[in-house]
This record gives structure tokens, C-alpha cells and sequence, in this order.
């Protein structure tokens, strides 16, 4: 999603109640990434208290019109509403990229389960086409942390000034981008924007969340077209953008009739799949996933938008589960004192600073910010941060304070061909993600596009990234496909000499600059999550 008119949408909003809490709009080249937000807040012993507030609520059928369906995909076919444009050519060729690619649609049905019930009931309370929730699998394949070159993230594929002009809370311990229900609340407010801006036409307001408003006005200006009767598929705009709409309609048409294009939908239940557990305070994330019972890595994959260990120290401290998570959660949770939960801030060093000046200004101790920061000795460097514990009681126990450690995994030896030869439902995503290589990489050595249409049996050469792997050594230790979990000694350079990347994209997709501390336990992006390289 491109960067969008902010003078225009500014006056737009406020016609609409709807965006209350839409934040100062700005203004950025288009491909620049914002930086991430340093927090910096002083202790606040006010919040420290013996017990903690826990309450948890199902995400309930609101709507009068999911009560008929059983299946979500058949509720959504319901409520699709474009159908005058799938007959277009545009749309019918894009037939044959899905047509009998089961296990494309496995991978966004078992990606979308959590989530996708939310989506729909939200696009019903607002009487919007159901063709909108098919844009996240065409953005993003239906990836919570897609990230693009144009670093654009999350299933709306948000940019970070976007994403703020729509609310969207983004700093170090958190990004909004990435949690569905958060950007898929901006995202359809920005498209019903584009669609009062764009003369109610679904099409345009599609294209410019694709391309941007500014372009679209371009072209609608070079058409020479009436604006009352324009004609989206004849304007002149870029073949992605067109691509763009026509995948969403593609998609839909093969939704409606999916047994006569080869494709078996696999029911998702149209009732709501996770719980709303508000704890009240910071938690650690491993901590929450052991009180709930239930897998880490499953955890945070439910709750993509925490970027840390822990939730946020002031909002959210949100989490989602399957109810019966949630329920064990919040058992667990009324066994614990306030004590066993300690919250943090974060702190930029100045320039002139110590450890002394900082811990009596926040109300700790130096030798609490030694050993959380794993500082040895009294040295601080500007422009680097602290973490900071926020203190109720002065003589509290260090070892409240420490970032624990979580259990490492090892990803087995890869055994690499010399090539592939593509079989039935192989994508370029599912084969780099086999052999541990990336989607550009195989597309740009075998010199064919990205979204190409892979054929049975074709021969895909993969010899370009033998010699990368040759000797069988063992890849790092790592938390996922795309994560790694921070011990003791690391840096970022360390990490990106380890899976042989460079150090400025390492900095790039985990948003932070080559002064940031990193601790223990933290997750650290490797890779630029190629999911939404597929589409």
C-alpha cells in the first residue's frame, strides 16, 4: 500500500466519527520507513498494586446475517458484492494462478482461521463488501509480519506513516501494523476514505490502496475520462495495480464456485475463534504462555503485534487465545501478586548521562540497570538505550528483573539440490521455504517473475545457493523459520555474520539503528518473511 494524499484524507476525516482517534498526519517519501519510537517515561509507582485486573471476552457474533452460515467462506460469498467486474479479462486470466492450487489455499485457510471470523463480522457491522477481506491474502498471503521492500508490514501492508495517520500504535515494544484486528480496523477505514473520495466506485478506491490516491487521479486525469463513468480497467496505471484488484476479484469468483476450479475450501467455523484476555499489566510472554497452556511460538503467532518479550508497559496488555487458553490464563493469573509481573520502560542515553544521574531521575538502582542491561562496569555510550524496571520498592529483588532466557531450537542440517522440479501446488514461496532460501533469490537466478505461474514438472535451478550450504553444517540456533532468539553475547553484527546477511538489513526489518542494546530472550527478525513475495 502506497503513501495516500494526507491534505486530502485530513478533510475527509473529518466528515467521518468513525476515526476518532485517527492521529497528525505526515508526510514521507514514499519508500521511507519510519524509525522506531523511543519510549522514554519516568517509573510510575501509581501503577504497582497487590493484585492484578483480568477480564476476558469472547469476540462475539454481533451481526444478523452470521447466524444463517455455518462455514465463514460460504458467509463471506454471501456478502460478495462486485461481481459485475469478474467477468473482466483482467480478472480471468488471473484464474489460472489459483485454479487447482490446493495447497495455496490450505496455507491461507490455516493463516486465516484465527482471524478471518473478525474480519468478516467487522465488514458486515459495516455494510461493506466481503470481496474487502480478500485483500490481506493478496497484500500479504494472510502474514501478520509480511514485510515488503516498500516496508510496508502486516496483512494490510501498512507503511509506518500511514499507519500512524490511522492510529496505528507503532514504538519498540509494539506495532499495530501487525495485529489484525488494529490495522484491519484502519485499513477499512481508509478504504471507505477512498471509496466517498472515488465516487463510490470500489474499484478505484481498491486501486489506490494499491497505488495511492495521487496516482490514481493522475491517470483518471490522463484517461480523459467523465469522472461520473470511469472505466478502472482502461486506465492507465502501473500492471501491478491492476494485478492488485484483479487477484481480489479472482479470488472471490474462485470462492464462489471453488469445486469447479479444482480448489476444496477447507470450512473455517463462522464463529469467533480467540478470547480477549486483559491482563491489567505487563506480562511475560513465555510467562502468559505457560500460564495458559499453550505452545510460545503458538502464542505469539496469535499476537503478532508485540515485538518484545513481554506485552506493553502502558497499552495494550491484550492478549488473544482460544478460549480455553484464555480460560487457564486467567486461573493463572489470579494466583499471581503484582510483584510477579515487573513492567518496564525504555531510556535513550544523552549525551552527559551516567548510571547514577539515570537511576536517581527513574527511581532505580544502578546495579538493577547493570544487570538487566548486562553493563559491566559504570560506561555508557549516547544515543544507546536502557531498559528500565519500573520500581514500587526500592530494595526489590534483582532477580524479579531479569529478561529470561528462552529454550533455543535447532533447525536440522538442510540437504540442498542442484535443482527442483516443481510439482503439484509447489509456489515459489513453498519451495524457498523447503530448501531455506528466498523466493527473489530462486526467481531472479532462474530469471522469471515473482507472481509466474509455476507449471508441473518444470526444472528450477537452485545451484546458485549450494555453495552456501555445502558441508552440512548446522544453522544457527533459532526460535523459527525467521526469528532468532538473542543469548548472552550477542550483537546485531554477530547475528548477521551468523545467517549470512548483511548487517543494515538486519537493522531494517527488526526497525531498530546500529546503537540499539539487545537483551537475552529478545526475538530477532533474520529474514523479510517472504510470504507476501507469493502474490
Amino acid at each position: 500500500m502506497r503513501q495516500f494524499d494526507t491534505r486530502s484524507l485530513f478533510r475527509r476525516l473529518c466528515l467521518l466519527a468513525c476515526i476518532g482517534t485517527l492521529l497528525s498526519c505526515q508526510t514521507t517519501p514514499e519508500n521511507t520507513r519510519d524509525a522506531a519510537t523511543v519510549a522514554v517515561a519516568a517509573p510510575n509507582p501509581a501503577a504497582a498494586v497487590t493484585s492484578i485486573g483480568v477480564t476476558a471476552a469472547p469476540i462475539n457474533i454481533i451481526t444478523p446475517v452470521a447466524a444463517g452460515y455455518d462455514d465463514l467462506w460460504q458467509r463471506m460469498q454471501a456478502g460478495f458484492q462486485l461481481g459485475d467486474d469478474y467477468a473482466q479479462p483482467e480478472v480471468v486470466s488471473r484464474l489460472q494462478s489459483y485454479t487447482g492450487n490446493q495447497r495455496y489455499f490450505d496455507l491461507i485457510t490455516e493463516r486465516a482461521a484465527p482471524f478471518l471470523y473478525w474480519i468478516v463480522e467487522e465488514i458486515d457491522r459495516r455494510h461493506l463488501p466481503q470481496e474487502l477481506a480478500l485483500v490481506p491474502i493478496v497484500e500479504s498471503t494472510f502474514d501478520p509480519n509480511a514485510y515488503s521492500r516498500e516496508h510496508a508490514v502486516g496483512l494490510w501492508q501498512f507503511i509506518g506513516a500511514t499507519g500512524k495517520s490511522f492510529g496505528l500504535q507503532q514504538d519498540w515494544w509494539y506495532d499495530a501494523r501487525r495485529e489484525p484486528q488494529a490495522a484491519t480496523i484502519a485499513a477499512l477505514n481508509y478504504l471507505q476514505i477512498l471509496y466517498d473520495q472515488f465516487d463510490e466506485n470500489w474499484m478505484l478506491a481498491l486501486a489506490a490502496y494499491n497505488t495511492g490516491d495521487g496516482n490514481l487521479r493522475r491517470a483518471i486525469r490522463n484517461s480523459g475520462q467523465e469522472a461520473a463513468i470511469i472505466d478502472f480497467w482502461s486506465l492507465p496505471l502501473a500492471r501491478e495495480t491492476h494485478a492488485h484488484v484483479a487477484k481480489i476479484l479472482a479470488l472471490a469468483k474462485i470462492i464462489s464456485d471453488s469445486e469447479a476450479f479444482g480448489v476444496e475450501l477447507r470450512r473455517i467455523p463462522n464463529s469467533a475463534a480467540l478470547s480477549s484476555v486483559e491482563i491489567g499489566a505487563q506480562i511475560n510472554i513465555a510467562q502468559a504462555a505457560e500460564l495458559a497452556q499453550i505452545g510460545y511460538a503458538e502464542l505469539r503467532a496469535l499476537n503478532p503485534g508485540y515485538l518484545q518479550w513481554a506485552t506493553h508497559p502502558d497499552h495494550p496488555q491484550t492478549l488473544l487465545l482460544p478460549p480455553e487458553n484464555a480460560e487457564a490464563l486467567l486461573t493463572g493469573l489470579q494466583t499471581l501478586h503484582q510483584t510477579e509481573l515487573p513492567s518496564w520502560d525504555r531510556y535513550q542515553i544523552a549525551a552527559g548521562d551516567t548510571l547514577g544521574g539515570i537511576a536517581r531521575r527513574l527511581g532505580t538502582r544502578v546495579d538493577i540497570l547493570q544487570t538487566v542491561n548486562q553493563i559491566q562496569g559504570s560506561q555508557i555510550i549516547a544515543g544507546r538505550s536502557l531498559l528500565i524496571p519500573r520500581l514500587d520498592n526500592l530494595g526489590a529483588d534483582l532477580s524479579l528483573f531479569s529478561i529470561p532466557s528462552l529454550p533455543l531450537s535447532r533447525r536440522a542440517p538442510m540437504t540442498l539440490p542442484a535443482s527442483h522440479r516443481v510439482r503439484r501446488g509447489d509456489n515459489l514461496w513453498s519451495i524457498a521455504k523447503r530448501y531455506d532460501l528466498r523466493s527473489r533469490d530462486i526467481a531472479s537466478w532462474n530469471q522469471i517473475e515473482l507472481d509466474s505461474i509455476l507449471q508441473r514438472g518444470q526444472i528450477l535451478d537452485l545451484s546458485f545457493a549450494i555453495s552456501e550450504t555445502d558441508g552440512g553444517t548446522e544453522t544457527p540456533p533459532s526460535a523459527s523459520e525467521e526469528t532468532y532468539l538473542v543469548r548472552s553475547g550477542d550483537s546485531m553484527a554477530r547475528i548477521a555474520a551468523r545467517f549470512n546477511t548483511s548487517l543494515e538489513d538486519l537493522l531494517l526489518w527488526n526497525s531498530i539503528d546500529s546503537n540499539h542494546i539487545i537483551y537475552p530472550g529478545q526475538l530477532i527478525q533474520i529474514s523479510p518473511l517472504g510470504l507476501s513475495e507469493l502474490n
